[in-house]
């Protein structure tokens, strides 16, 4: 059981870093399409 445990949160904090990472580069994306149309 704590291995299973073990790896569902291993799996869970990956997920949460990936979805975080995917944020962070979508808003800097985001923020040089706005600085393009800005200039």
């Amino acid at each position: 059981m704590k291995e299973i445990a073990t790896e569902n949160v291993v799996i869970a904090v990956l997920a949460t870093i990936g979805v975080v990472v995917l944020l962070i580069l979508f808003v800097y994306v985001v923020r040089q399409m706005f600085r393009q149309k800005g200039e």
